[in-house]
């Protein structure tokens, strides 16, 4: 799966490989956070949070059931010489359509078929993309790969929520389907994948089964504080805090935070590859539960950015090396966009169930400041929790620790 080249993998290699990742995120960042809430806001103006509740867990099965299967699928065309640049984008292509037919709709139900389409094709394209990193990239340098990829997700995040807040939520979704066609060509400058060897796979394992299952648990608690968080912030600023352009205030604060965990991805990645990724996850996490705190603790306009800025910077480094810290446990499977996709899977089954607790949360507070105050404290221990899980692996940076 690795390659064999001894020479150092070069930092406008890493580029080339993760360019992809920004109109990947461009998307994503924005649609379930933004576009998607001010369309819901449009078609349903009374009963809104119920009703994105419903979509929003909808886009969440579809986010859990896909990555294995398009893995799965991934593996079987490569071992019958199939390119999988060529399959991201032929995915990349649905997911541009889907956006263009959601810029149209005027229907709950017509918003819901377009948002589980683009929902699927994205996933699907993501898993069949990432699988590229291990078989390109030297072992050696998978922190630094992640750290790009992380880079160049918080770029294309940033971008994303900056447009989505800017523009007219119809608007936004024709500027995502812009940004995921222009992205899809950057595949035109990866290299190919070594060639497939059928024996040189027959039979490998898991390093170590405990590892795949704890850094599945500690992304689990993650993406269930970030899904907590997201869905709803923007109906705290229109429904608390009173603002009357929530989009445009949603997405300055989540650009605001994006932008230091640029930096921090980066670094953080290539500091993994030095030192243990265990504590570089863990580190990274504590600024991002010290800062959902703060949202609890002092919901004011004035100061949430700084809330924001120390977000960010432990984000870029939770999610860019705790990819890489993953793949220190999957590199010897034998199906690996299958596995990877499992793992993406039943990391991201929080996402399923965050709406409706989010809502209960909300709902059960005695005022609604008070019950996004709870909600911001949950996402809170979530953050510390997954923080604090990833120190179990044992088998850090490819090597036993413990």
């Amino acid at each position: 799966m690795e390659t064999t080249s001894t020479e150092r993998f070069r930092n406008r290699d890493h580029l080339a490989i993760n360019a992809l990742w920004v109109g990947v995120h461009f998307q994503d960042a924005a649609l379930m956070t933004i576009v998607v809430p001010a369309l819901v806001l449009m078609l349903e103006p009374v009963n809104h949070t119920n009703v994105l509740a419903v979509l929003s867990t909808i886009a969440a099965i579809a986010t859990a059931v896909v990555p294995p299967f398009a893995g799965a699928l991934s593996d079987g065309a490569r071992r019958k010489g199939g390119d999988r640049r060529l399959q991201t984008g032929v995915i990349l292509a649905i997911d541009t359509i889907a956006l263009l037919v959601m810029a149209q709709v005027s229907t709950v139900v017509g918003l819901t078929g377009a948002v589980v389409v683009a929902t699927v094709a994205l996933m699907s394209g993501s898993t069949v993309y990432q699988v590229l990193v291990p078989e390109i990239v030297p072992r050696r340098f998978w922190g630094a790969a992640a750290g790009f990829r992380g880079a160049m997700t918080l770029v294309g995040t940033i971008v994303g929520l900056l447009l989505a807040a800017l523009l007219p939520a119809r608007t936004a979704l024709l500027a995502d389907a812009a940004g995921v066609a222009l992205s899809a060509a950057t595949l035109f400058f990866v290299p190919a994948s070594p060639p497939f060897v059928a024996g040189a796979r027959a039979g490998l394992k898991i390093r170590d089964r405990w590892d795949f299952f704890v850094t599945m648990a500690g992304r689990g608690w993650i993406v269930l504080g970030m899904t907590l968080l997201n869905t709803y912030v923007l109906f705290f600023f229109h429904d608390v805090l009173g603002i009357g352009n929530a989009s445009l205030n949603t997405g300055l604060v989540a650009g605001a935070a994006m932008i230091g965990a640029v930096v921090s991805s980066v670094a953080a990645g290539v500091l993994s590859d030095k030192l243990d990724r265990r504590l570089v996850v863990c580190l990274s996490g504590l600024p991002m539960a010290l800062a959902a705190l703060g949202f609890a603790l002092f919901p004011d306009p004035r100061i949430i950015f700084i809330f924001a800025a120390m977000f960010g910077l432990g984000y870029g480094g939770v999610f860019s090396v705790g990819w890489a810290l993953a793949l220190d446990a999957v590199p010897e499977l034998g199906d690996v966009a299958r596995d990877l996709g499992l793992w993406g899977t039943l990391s991201n089954l929080p996402m399923v169930i965050a709406p409706a607790i989010g809502a209960v949360i909300i709902a059960h507070g005695p005022t609604p400041s008070e019950g996004y105050r709870w909600l911001f404290a949950s996402a809170a221990g979530c953050f510390l929790l997954g923080s604090l899980t990833v120190l179990a692996v044992r088998n850090a940076n490819g090597k036993k620790t413990a």
